[in-house]
């Protein structure tokens, strides 16, 4: 299964939580010129040094050594400071066993971090006034209709509810889909027939009444916007999202083609090649798991919701619906996509995404603007992702993150 929300041992889960032994860990590295982005440094990434404080002696390791360690031969970054993107970096390679070193535009399969993208498209409609976060879905939707239940009696599957989660929507996850193997539609998804490899999309708990992750809600959402456009999904955000953004590295076409170029390959759990022709699979629920992008890229989206949020002039999105995206929908800890926690300093919007062969976390504080976006091509990914994020915080002193 992939691209559940990151558990709280990990990145996999929610509510999102630090281990104190990981937030011992200190990144260190070079000065950097916070005014440029900087691209094919992978064959420097034995510059970037993880100190392991707890070890008596100050023992310490490259994060090469910590790449290894876990199995993940490519990884991208991208360190937000004050509201910009300080610094973008790819270190190590797309494919184990090549020189092919990955770059600040190499682009990676983000799991659930799709979801976040997918509400960004879900929002500019909604600013545009084609949808109404609290109107039935079932007013948007022609090509397939939410199974009859008692559920829906009691209160309406809406778009607020679908993107965080509080719609009472089956299926928390997808199976990747191998390269030769035909791709359901949004619809045979959301049925659960034809070449679709989960049970049918369900609402099976009244709406509102309960949080529960739905990467099938996620799926209604995306048919909605496919309904309500008559577009294609990966058409729609590319019209509504990634070209007002300048997002040219992004793209939801599943399977991602080789034309697209500079594409991290997947790897199993020991760092070995995924036995892929292509080299990387499919991910036909585009808006729950779908989005291929690059850190520096996908920096423009959470950057431009915080512009948003801040209320600064010609924002990608209103004022007040900012301030909705950055709103929890109880009874859960989400708003209009992405998790939400902490309080003034440390308020923090975030997401982690697992696919089969690949994991990203971001994660940005509102008030300052600071945060990290971290994506790998190695089945152990949230691992390293976790301490390179614990020793950001300390290095660039982020607020407690418990």
């Amino acid at each position: 299964m992939r691209h559940a929300p990151p558990p709280p041992h990990a990145l996999r889960s929610t509510p999102l939580l630090w281990p104190a032994v990981v937030a011992a860990l200190i990144l260190g590295c070079a000065p950097v010129n916070e005014d440029e982005i900087i691209a094919g440094v992978g064959a420097g990434v034995d510059t970037l040094i993880v100190d392991l404080v707890p070890q008596e002696g100050g023992e310490t390791t490259t994060l090469a050594e910590r790449m290894g360690h876990y199995g993940v031969p490519g990884l991208s970054v991208a360190l937000l400071r004050d509201g910009a993107v300080a610094w973008a970096r790819g270190f190590g390679v797309k494919q184990v066993g090549t020189d092919d070193a990955v770059d600040a535009e190499t682009v990676f399969s983000v799991g659930s971090v799709s979801k976040v993208g997918a509400a960004a498209t879900t929002l500019r409609l909604v600013d545009a006034g084609q949808l109404d976060l609290d109107r039935d879905v079932g007013d948007y939707l022609t090509s397939w209709s939410i199974p009859d239940n008692p559920f829906t009696d009691e209160a309406p599957v809406t778009l607020r509810r679908l993107m965080s989660h509080t719609a009472g929507a089956t299926v928390h996850g997808f199976a990747d889909f191998q390269p030769g193997e035909e791709l359901p539609t949004t619809v045979q998804i959301l049925e659960g027939s034809g070449p679709a490899k989960n049970p049918p999309v369900v609402v099976d708990e009244a709406p509102g009444s309960l949080w529960r992750y739905s990467g099938g809600g996620t799926t209604i959402e995306q048919l909605v916007i496919e309904d309500a456009t008559e577009m294609p999904f990966a058409e729609a955000a590319q019209s509504w999202v990634f070209e007002p953004l300048g997002m040219a590295r992004s793209t939801y076409v599943n399977p991602l083609p080789e034309s697209h170029g500079n594409i991290a390959r997947a790897h199993d759990g020991r760092g070995r090649p995924a036995a892929l022709p292509r080299g990387w699979e499919a991910m036909p629920e585009a808006a729950a798991s779908g989005l291929w992008t690059s850190p520096s890229d996908y920096a423009r989206l959470l950057l431009a919701f915080r512009s948003s949020w801040l209320g600064e002039p010609e924002g990608f999105l209103t004022h007040d619906l900012a301030q909705d995206l950055m709103t929890e929908v109880a009874p859960g800890n989400y708003g209009l996509g992405p998790q939400l926690a902490g309080d003034g300093p440390s308020r923090r919007y975030m997401h982690g995404g697992a696919n089969e062969s690949y994991k990203a976390f971001f994660v940005v504080f509102l008030e300052s603007g600071d945060g990290v976006i971290a994506f790998t091509n190695g089945t152990r990914g949230t691992d390293l992702i976790e301490e390179i994020v614990a020793a950001l915080a300390r290095t660039e002193g982020w607020p407690d993150m418990g």
